[in-house]
């Protein structure tokens, strides 16, 4: 059972606005606020006994700080299904020695979470350093990062919209409607006859363990920085985890590779033969040294045309074929989970949208055009192909769940998995399942 805690914010608030333009990590930004998040605190119960176990991060926070002078307090929980148990990370020596180590990522900084007392609020944090991420509020969405002054606790909150664009030129998935198609035409799960076998299948909670693998180009764009590598694909799995959910869908990582001394396939401009490449790299070596359900590479080659990703369709737990490709094309990590979650969208069964299909925002993340906006929903044609595909070839792969990682703390409702003192945990709320 979830229940609430009492708390006490451990000072007051400071806020100062500034209008005039700024780099921030996203680019320039032409309007931001400056806002000092204040950390609330729990108010100790003397009968409950504290863990012993020191933690750098919380399972559990709570900050106050104002959007448009109006203070709002953001709630966030600690993402404990973000690594499998058994993660690795992979690199490679000068001299080509590989290099695999499991770090401790129990007491991981990743967090979702929403704005207290607003219902359609979400959020997707790193608390590693500040806050770092966005937020849902009123309607609008915000991000948030610390700023590189003096005060420590100073941070950015601004609009998306108010993020100049890196580039106005349309960017496209290389996926075409002829790559992958089912049997016969997609017809709406309701109007099938699910055997008992697909009903079940269907409701189940389904996993995807996720590698990822960065190429060499892109090993030194981040000037050879392991680290830096490291936590941009950790802030964007934590974001694409979020777009999975209304697919059942939960996204572990399971592993990294970096190809820091060389590339381990002939990375080119062309995407299909890029793409065969490294689904055959996966199926001969990969997998033999680290279990996957799902791999993509991300490259810094500019690949041909307007292609900004490729990946197979309807091959999610295929040896060969569930893998993908997406090039590093922007700063922005919220869009490159958006390119990513698109590419994993394909493996799963889904095609682009056409203009019959709908979501809560204009446009939704299997556009076939990339869009320079993040798109975070499905929509409704995506959801039944995807229901279709799963009933049709029951993948039996993403049935499997992921050890989580084994931190001594208290269960957290929403968060997919069932801990100590739950009976069953389906997730958040506002999320519509299949």
């Amino acid at each position: 059972m979830c229940t609430a805690t009492t708390y006490v914010p451990c000072c007051r608030l400071n806020f100062q606005q500034i209008r005039s333009s700024i780099i921030l990590e996203a680019g320039k930004v032409n309007d931001y606020e400056v806002v000092y998040p204040q950390k609330i605190y729990p108010l100790p119960k003397s009968r409950i006994q504290r863990r012993e176990q020191k933690v750098n991060y919380e399972d559990t926070l709570k900050y106050e700080f104002k959007v448009n002078g109006e203070p709002v307090v953001l709630h966030l929980e600690r993402n404990k299904g973000l690594f499998s148990k058994d993660y690795t990370e992979t690199h490679y020596s000068p001299d080509g020695r590989e290099i695999t180590t499991s770090p401790p990522i129990e007491d991981h900084c990743y967090y979702h979470g929403h704005i207290q007392n607003e219902a359609d609020s979400t959020a997707v944090i790193s608390a590693c350093n500040g806050l770092k991420g966005h937020f849902k509020h009123q309607g609008e969405t915000y991000l948030i990062e610390p700023l590189k002054l003096s005060d420590s606790e100073a941070h950015a909150v601004y609009k998306s919209e108010n993020v100049e664009k890196e580039d106005e030129s349309p960017k496209i998935c290389g996926v075409t409607q002829t790559t992958w198609k089912s049997d016969e035409p997609i017809k709406m799960t309701s109007q099938l006859n699910l055997t008992t076998e697909q009903d079940r299948y269907l409701q189940a909670q389904k996993y995807i363990e996720f590698f990822i693998a960065v190429d060499n180009r892109m090993y030194r764009k981040y000037k050879s920085d392991l680290t830096a590598i490291r936590t941009r694909i950790y802030e964007i799995a934590n974001i694409i985890n979020t777009m999975l959910r209304p697919l059942r869908i939960h996204v572990a990582l399971i592993g990294t590779e970096i190809w820091s001394d060389r590339d381990r396939i002939n990375v080119q401009p062309a995407a299909n033969v890029t793409l065969d490449l490294f689904a055959r790299w996966r199926e001969s070596d990969l997998l033999s040294r680290r279990r996957n359900d799902n791999a993509q590479l991300l490259t810094d080659i500019d690949l041909n045309g307007l292609t900004l990703g490729l990946g197979y369709v309807g091959t999610i737990c295929h040896s060969k074929h569930s893998a993908a490709i997406v090039q590093d094309h922007t700063k922005e990590t919220r869009l490159m989970a958006s390119t990513m979650a698109h590419e994993m969208g394909h493996n799963l069964g889904i095609n682009h949208d056409t203009n019959t299909c709908n979501c809560a925002a204009e446009k939704c993340i299997m556009s076939p055009t990339i869009s320079d906006v993040p798109l975070y929903d499905f929509s409704s044609c995506s959801l039944e192909q995807c229901k279709t595909f799963l009933t049709s070839k029951l993948p039996e792969c993403i049935l499997d769940k992921p050890s989580k990682t084994d931190v001594d703390a208290p269960a957290v409702c929403g968060n997919y998995f069932v801990e100590v003192g739950e009976e069953c945990d389906c997730g958040s709320p506002e999320v519509i399942f299949f």
